[in-house]
């Protein structure tokens, strides 16, 4: 008997998502597959604790190179056409890129840099921007590397097809975590990306996987819900013991789903907008002993340059700009690759949006062993702080 559920989506941010051709968007099956194995993983974590069963577990459902063939059908095609991120020199208004301020408290073109009389009288229009979340993209967008988009509302299927039925309930509960948690495409940890369902899924709520959300706390049944069905798909009852392993976990002991406590927004460009200012002011500010110290010239300055160092890299690798000679562990930093374990969405509950936060700790930060030391996870708790979040899953003393 084929198992088979065919589940719309709707873009609730744009999403950055390419093909074979790097330039342009492109919703490819690969990728969507791609994604749902990451969540599968993230959702297994509950029940082993090695990469290797973690692997066989992976391949049991969605195949391995090793030969074993996939279990699961995905196919994923796109019910909107791409649009241009630019139209001549204007760059789309949908893709949340059009306009910042420069000094004088103009707006300009990012990529001209020339003033538009239009928005100078617009001002509401200079504070529509996401380009600290989506700084990369307009990088791209202005280099000619990324020529289209889906534009938010644009809409999507993604159809699920097994002749096995837990296979197939492992694949639906690892989609539904991608699209309730996470994000697809380029800068999916950052907002970009968010998809949510168009209209109720029955094939979903028949699994007891929600497709709409009116408060926080209805995504917590969500994902204990694919904790399940993933487990009996793989075989297991048990929880694993152990706390926190090398990889990304979906566990109540090593991470934490929260929904930001901010004023709900009914456009989601300005609860993403609203997240990204306190996000860049808590990644920029410094403390008032740090700043003390460095007025004074303090013999203690390089410790507090790597504590600052270690607040940036828990947040992801590389880091692009970093004014420090060779020697210091900022180069290192520089030079590495590490996912940020910090996941951030924008989702719809109730008719209006609010930012959705997963956070995920891991046995050690990076391989090199200096820059594992350095990274301090408590600034994901420290973040509270600026959000007093709603934790909906885990806890925030994860992050201790």
């Amino acid at each position: 008997m084929m198992h088979e559920a065919t589940i719309r989506l709707k873009a609730v941010s744009p999403l950055f998502m390419r093909g074979a051709d790097q330039r342009k968007a492109e919703f490819r099956s690969a990728s969507v597959k791609g994604v749902m194995r990451w969540w599968f993983r993230a959702l297994a974590g509950n029940y082993v604790s090695s990469i290797k069963e973690l692997r066989e577990k992976e391949g049991l459902i969605f195949g391995s190179a090793g030969g074993r063939r996939s279990r699961v059908i995905v196919e994923a095609r796109a019910l909107s056409r791409p649009v241009p991120i630019y139209n001549g020199a204007q760059i789309n208004e949908n893709s949340w890129l059009e306009w910042q301020e420069n000094k004088k408290g103009d707006s300009y073109n990012v990529r001209t840099g020339r003033v538009s009389p239009r928005e100078k009288k617009a001002k509401e229009q200079d504070k529509t921007g996401l380009q600290y979340l989506f700084f990369s993209i307009k990088l791209l967008a202005r280099r000619d590397k990324l020529v289209t988009f889906y534009e938010p509302n644009s809409k999507f299927e993604v159809t699920i097809k097994s002749h096995d039925s837990k296979a197939y309930e492992a694949a639906m509960a690892s989609l539904w975590s991608a699209v309730a948690l996470g994000g697809f495409g380029f800068r999916a940890r950052r907002g970009a990306g968010s998809l949510w369902f168009d209209g109720k899924n029955g094939a979903m709520e028949a699994l007891e996987l929600p497709t709409t959300l009116e408060a926080p706390d209805d995504l917590r049944g969500g994902i204990r819900q694919a904790i399940r069905l993933v487990g009996n798909a793989i075989g297991k009852k048990e929880l694993q013991a152990e706390p926190i392993v090398d990889y990304p976990t979906l566990t109540e002991n090593s991470s934490a789903v929260a929904v930001l406590n901010l004023e709900a927004k009914d456009d989601p460009r300005y609860a993403l907008m609203e997240f990204q200012e306190k996000y860049k002011s808590f990644r920029r500010r410094r403390s008032e002993n740090d700043k003390k110290d460095k007025r004074e010239n303090s013999q203690n300055n390089k410790e507090k340059e790597k504590e600052n160092i270690a607040r940036k890299i828990t947040f992801g690798l590389p880091i692009v700009k970093w004014n420090l000679k060779k020697e210091y562990i900022g180069y290192k930093a520089r030079k590495a690759r590490r996912a940020s374990p910090l996941l951030v969405s924008v989702k719809p509950f109730g008719g209006s949006y609010r930012v959705v936060l997963v956070k995920m700790k891991t046995k050690r930060f990076h391989e090199n062993s200096e820059l594992n030391s350095l990274a301090d996870w408590r600034v994901l708790k420290f973040l509270d702080e600026m959000f007093k979040e709603s934790v909906v899953f885990g806890k925030l003393d994860n992050f201790e």
